[in-house]
């Protein structure tokens, strides 16, 4: 079954923004937009405090908040900062 290309383009974003969640901002804004670790660590404290609002802070939603935060961090991984590379991505 083939599968309209907007809908392949929003798969797309939706793999990018995994590893960078703040890259609808970057298509928006039109730029490379390389924040510090600071700002990077604040996503995750964020996506902790978030994730323990969502399932409690008892010990099943402390578990599923760190196995959704273990399978996310496996996508994070992959970033390169803009300043460490050599030739911007096209």
């Amino acid at each position: 079954r083939e599968l309209a290309p907007a809908t392949c383009d929003c798969a797309m974003l939706a793999r990018g923004a995994l590893i960078k969640p703040w890259l609808p901002t970057e298509l928006k804004e039109r730029r490379d937009w390389d924040i510090s670790s600071s700002e990077r660590l604040d996503i995750l404290r964020d996506f902790c405090k978030f994730g323990l609002d969502h399932w409690g802070s008892d010990a099943r939603g402390v578990a599923r908040t760190r196995r959704f935060l273990l399978e996310w961090l496996s996508f994070l991984h992959r970033y390169t900062p803009v300043g460490l590379l050599e030739v911007l991505p096209q």
